[in-house]
């Protein structure tokens, strides 16, 4: 069970998750097995085991670097909030309530129209800016929250309730 799944509140459904696209996951994996293959080549031709050894090892850690960031960064829109989870040992969060939401912005480069990922930008009232990072299928994520802000009712006694009027009791 993730951080969103632990996070949700009493009346509290997850709608949508994000996820990353299948090229982020590539690179990663195509780091690890060129470093392999350069270790093995090395090995081979010049029977250096620390040069391979480096190889590896260096393959090995460029594949953490970017494969850990992904294993460890949630992205979820429930029935109340957009959350942004990031982190392995230390944790951080952005989380902004679904009402508190002006605008969501979708950043697609020409590359990113092609393969299918793109960027979200959430403005919310004030200062609140939350830049979710790169995902598979922003329109799809994009259309859960915009659907998500349409149903999400503002808390009572908040700007958005305050001085309408109600109907007279009698």
């Amino acid at each position: 069970m993730g951080y969103i799944e632990q996070s949700l509140g009493a009346n509290e459904v997850l709608l949508s998750r994000a996820r990353f696209h299948w090229l982020y996951h590539a690179v990663g994996w195509a780091a690890l097995v060129l470093a392999l293959v350069a270790a093995v080549y090395v090995l081979s031709d010049f029977r250096s085991t620390s040069l391979a050894s480096v190889a590896a090892a260096t393959g090995l850690a460029a594949f953490l670097a970017i494969m850990i960031p992904l294993w460890t960064t949630e992205i979820g829109v429930t029935n109340q909030r957009l959350i942004v989870k990031r982190g392995l040992l230390a944790r951080h969060t952005d989380e902004i309530q679904l009402w508190a939401i002006e605008e969501a912005n979708l950043e697609q480069s020409l590359l990113g129209r092609l393969l299918g990922f793109g960027r979200i930008n959430v403005q919310g009232t004030g200062d609140d800016v939350l830049d979710i990072p790169p995902i598979a299928d922003p329109l799809r994520f994009r259309k859960a929250v915009q659907e998500a802000i349409g149903q999400a009712a503002p808390p009572a006694g908040s700007a958005s309730t305050r001085g309408q009027s109600r109907p007279r009791q009698g």
